[in-house]
């Protein structure tokens, strides 16, 4: 026979909750990882619906947008505007480069660093999908009352970038 504890709430040596109380109670559809991946689920069918495309990527759109908007960057610069790191923005424009959306070049002023710039194609491209990928957020925060949305874009802020506080003056 086997016999279970009845502890109700056993504490470690440091007064925290043990292991096994915290698996017990800890709600999986209450955690931010959890709805973070469920929001992340959403953004992207909802991206695919609203563009009416399979072929750009969310993240392909961050750099072809980036790229209309600031002109030639260099691939520095470019990471740190879609907040991701080198190695996978190298990745991601030598695929882009290979579609013809951007194209790249030796930068003049240090020959270690590539520059990108947008392309014909990806000018396009990203002409074709931009209204569908703007009308994304509206979709979005279409659950929220219109007076919780500015707050819910502050808040989403400050989780993912909390050592960037004060960009949030530029939010509206």
């Amino acid at each position: 026979m086997t016999v279970r504890s009845t502890k109700v709430d056993a504490r470690t040596e440091t007064g925290e909750p043990s292991p096994a109380d915290i698996a017990r109670d800890l709600k999986l559809d209450r955690g931010l990882g959890f709805l973070v991946r469920l929001l992340d689920t959403r953004v992207n069918v909802l991206y695919e619906q609203l563009t009416a495309q399979d072929d750009i990527t969310p993240r392909q759109f961050g750099v072809l947008l980036t790229l209309y908007q600031q002109g030639t960057l260099t691939l520095t610069e470019l990471a740190k505007h879609i907040r991701v790191d080198r190695s996978t923005l190298g990745e991601m424009i030598n695929r882009m480069a290979e579609r013809s959306l951007i194209s790249k070049r030796n930068n003049g002023n240090d020959r270690r660093s590539a520059e990108v710039l947008l392309a014909p194609a990806g000018k396009n491209a990203l002409l074709k999908i931009v209204a569908g990928a703007a009308r994304l957020q509206t979709a979005l925060l279409a659950p929220l009352a219109a007076e919780d949305r500015a707050h819910f874009l502050r808040c989403m802020k400050l989780v993912a970038e909390p050592e960037q506080p004060d960009g949030l003056k530029d939010e509206g």
